[in-house]
C-alpha cells in the first residue's frame, strides 16, 4: 500500500470504515459478552401422576389404611388438583399397565371400555398419558387387546358409555413383547416427549412372568423377553437423539414398609423390581412400577450403580404417585428425583363431576343384571387369611366349584379373589367382583400323589404368587422341614389320602393349564368343563340356607 491511496490511514474514506467499525463493536458488545456474564438457564421441573394397576375400578368399595379411598369421581378429583398445582412444570400421567381387567362390573361387564375413556378424560388437563401393558391387558387375547387401544366396538349387549368406543387416548409403549411370527413388537418401545424444552424419554415393559399368569391361549402369539435387556437395547438409541432424561414404565414390582412424605434414602425394597432395577443401563433415572399392588417410593442402584427413583402406588385407584423430576436445560441430564405416594380418600376431596357422570352412567347400564339380589350374608366374608393361610372367601368359592362338578376336592388359587363379600343383600355383581375374570369351572382326575404333590408346590421355587383354598380336604403343614416334605398330613373328606386313589378335582381353566405356577395340574386326565366362575358361586349361594355364614373352619392347619 503506497501512501496517499485511497485506503490510506488519514483518508476520509479510511476514517469512516474505522468510526462505522467502533460503533459496531460498541453496539454488538452487549450481546456478545451477555453469553459470558448472563446467568445459566433454570433447571425444568417435570411431574409424572403414575396410576398403576388401575383395575377398571370406577366404582368405590375400596380401603387404604381403614380409610375409605378410591374410585374415580375421588381419583380423578385428586389427579387434576395435582396438575392444577403444577404451575409451569410439564405433567404428564403414566398407567405402569393393568388399567383393565379384574375390573368390577360397572367396567368388566362393558369389555373394560369405561377404565380406559376414564383416563381418556384427564388427557386435555396435562401435557401428554403414556401407558404400558400389564399382564391383565392380555386377558381376553390380542384382538380384544388392540381394540382396546385403537377403538372400534366390541361385542356386549349393554348400552356402552360411549359409542363408538373411540380407544385410548394413552400412548402405549413395550419394550419386550413381541409377536411370535415376526418378531416385531406389539408396541413402539419408547416415546420422546418435549418436557419444557427439555426431551423425556419413556420406556415400557411388561412382566417377564405374565405366561404364568395368563391364560395360555390369550398370549400363544406373544413372547415375553427379559425386561432389563428389553428396556436396555433402546438406551442407545434414545441417548443418540441427546435425551439422558429416562424414566421407564414397568409392569412388575416389589415391596417395601410403606411411609408418608418424600423419597427417604437407604429404603428397602424387595421382590423382582430390585433385580430387575439392578440390571438396567446406568442412564435410567425413574421406574414406575406396578403389579404387586403395594408401596414403594425409594432409591435403587442401577448397572452403573446411578440412583434410581422407584415408586409404585398400591393399585384398584387408592392411590397415584406424584413424581417430581428435575432436568439441566443445558445437558438434558436429570440431576434430582423425588416422589410422593399420594393417597385418594374418599373423604378428603368433592368427587370429580365428569368422572362421577361416567360412573353413573356405567352403573345404568350394568344395574339390571349386577343389581339382582342373590342372597344375603349375616356377615362379612373376606379374603383375610389365618396365620395357615385359609380365609372365609376362599372356601366358600372353592366350595361353590366343586359343587357344580360334583368334584371330590377343589383348589382356588387366592389371587383369584378380588373383593370381599359385604353384610347383608349380595347382588350379582358383587358375586362378579369376587371373580371377575369369565374363567371356566371344570373337572379333572388327579391322583393321591399328585393332590400333594400340587400342596406341597406352595413352597417350591419357582414360587407361586398365591397360595390355594380347598374344599373336600384338610392338610397340616410344617415349614420347619425341607421345601417338598413340608405336607405332614391330608385328609379328603375325612379319610387319609391313598396316595394310590384317583380323585375328581374342580378348579378354573385357568389353573388347570398351570397358572400361578401350579404345574402339577397339567397331569390331570379325564377334564371335564363346566360354568363359567360367578355362575358356579351365584348358583351356589343361591343354594345355602339364608343368611350365609361362612368362617375359617380349620381346612388348613399349621404345626406351631
Amino acid at each position: 500500500m503506497t501512501a496517499g491511496s485511497p485506503t490510506s490511514a488519514g483518508s476520509p474514506r479510511r476514517q469512516a470504515i474505522i468510526g462505522l467499525l467502533v460503533l459496531l463493536a460498541v453496539a454488538l458488545a452487549p450481546i456478545a459478552l451477555s453469553g459470558y456474564f448472563s446467568p445459566d438457564p433454570e433447571p425444568v421441573h417435570v411431574r409424572i401422576l403414575a396410576v398403576n394397576d388401575f383395575h377398571g375400578q370406577l366404582p368405590g368399595g375400596q380401603n387404604l389404611n381403614g380409610e375409605p379411598a378410591g374410585s374415580a369421581p375421588v381419583l380423578a378429583a385428586y389427579l387434576k388438583s395435582a396438575m392444577a398445582d403444577a404451575g409451569e412444570a410439564a405433567t404428564f400421567i403414566a398407567l405402569p399397565g393393568d388399567v383393565v381387567g379384574a375390573s368390577p362390573p360397572e367396567s368388566g361387564l362393558l369389555l373394560d371400555e369405561p377404565a380406559v375413556l376414564f383416563f381418556n378424560g384427564l388427557a386435555d388437563d396435562c401435557q401428554g398419558t403414556i401407558a404400558t401393558f400389564g399382564n391383565h391387558e392380555f386377558d381376553r387375547g390380542p384382538d380384544e387387546l388392540l381394540r382396546m387401544v385403537r377403538g372400534g366396538n366390541g361385542t356386549t349387549a349393554l348400552t356402552r358409555p360411549v359409542d363408538p368406543y373411540p380407544g385410548a387416548a394413552a400412548e402405549y409403549i413395550s419394550s419386550n413383547v413381541v409377536w411370535k411370527t415376526n418378531g416385531t413388537l406389539l408396541a413402539a418401545p419408547y416415546t420422546i416427549r418435549d418436557a419444557g424444552g427439555v426431551k423425556i424419554a419413556f420406556i415400557g415393559a411388561t412382566t417377564v412372568e405374565t405366561p404364568s399368569i395368563v391364560k395360555a391361549a390369550s398370549i400363544e402369539e406373544f413372547r415375553f423377553e427379559d425386561e432389563a435387556g428389553s428396556i436396555n437395547r433402546y438406551v442407545p438409541e434414545i441417548q443418540q437423539q441427546g435425551v439422558h432424561a429416562i424414566v421407564v414404565l414397568l409392569h412388575e414390582g416389589g415391596e417395601q414398609e410403606p411411609y408418608d412424605g418424600p423419597t427417604r434414602e437407604g429404603e428397602n425394597v424387595t421382590g423382582r423390581v430390585a433385580g430387575i432395577v439392578a440390571g438396567l443401563d446406568a442412564d435410567v433415572d425413574v421406574v414406575l412400577s406396578g403389579h404387586t399392588h403395594l408401596f414403594t417410593n425409594a432409591y435403587l442402584e442401577n448397572a452403573g450403580g446411578n440412583p434410581v427413583l422407584v415408586t409404585q402406588a398400591y393399585g384398584y385407584s387408592r392411590a397415584f404417585a406424584d413424581v417430581d423430576i428435575v432436568i439441566d436445560p443445558l445437558t438434558g441430564e436429570v440431576t434430582h428425583t423425588s416422589a410422593r405416594i399420594v393417597p385418594a380418600y374418599k373423604n378428603g376431596t368433592s368427587p370429580d363431576p365428569e368422572a362421577q357422570s361416567l360412573l353413573e352412567s356405567c352403573k345404568e347400564a350394568v344395574g339390571p343384571l349386577a343389581a339382582r339380589v342373590i342372597t344375603t350374608t349375616s356377615a362379612e366374608i373376606t379374603r383375610v387369611q389365618t396365620d395357615a393361610g385359609e380365609s372365609a372367601l376362599g372356601n366358600l368359592v372353592a366350595d361353590g366349584q366343586r359343587a357344580a362338578m360334583g368334584a371330590d376336592i377343589a383348589f382356588v388359587t387366592t389371587g383369584s379373589l378380588r373383593a370381599d363379600i359385604a353384610g347383608g343383600n349380595v347382588t350379582w355383581g358383587d358375586l362378579y367382583a369376587v371373580q371377575p375374570f369369565s374363567s371356566t369351572v371344570l373337572s379333572m382326575t388327579l391322583t393321591g400323589e399328585e393332590v400333594r404333590d400340587t400342596l406341597e408346590r406352595q413352597w417350591e421355587a419357582p414360587l407361586p404368587p398365591h397360595n390355594l383354598a380347598v374344599s373336600g380336604l384338610a392338610y397340616t403343614f410344617d415349614e420347619r422341614e425341607p421345601v417338598g416334605r413340608r405336607i405332614v398330613e391330608v385328609r379328603v373328606n375325612g379319610t387319609p389320602l391313598d396316595p394310590n386313589e384317583e380323585y375328581t378335582a374342580a378348579m378354573v381353566d385357568f389353573l388347570a393349564a398351570g397358572g400361578d405356577k401350579y404345574t402339577v395340574f397339567r397331569e390331570g386326565t379325564g377334564i371335564v368343563n363346566g360354568p363359567y366362575d360367578v355362575d358356579a358361586l351365584v348358583a351356589y349361594m343361591e343354594s345355602l340356607p339364608k343368611p350365609v355364614e361362612m368362617e375359617p373352619e380349620g381346612r388348613i392347619a399349621k404345626v406351631a
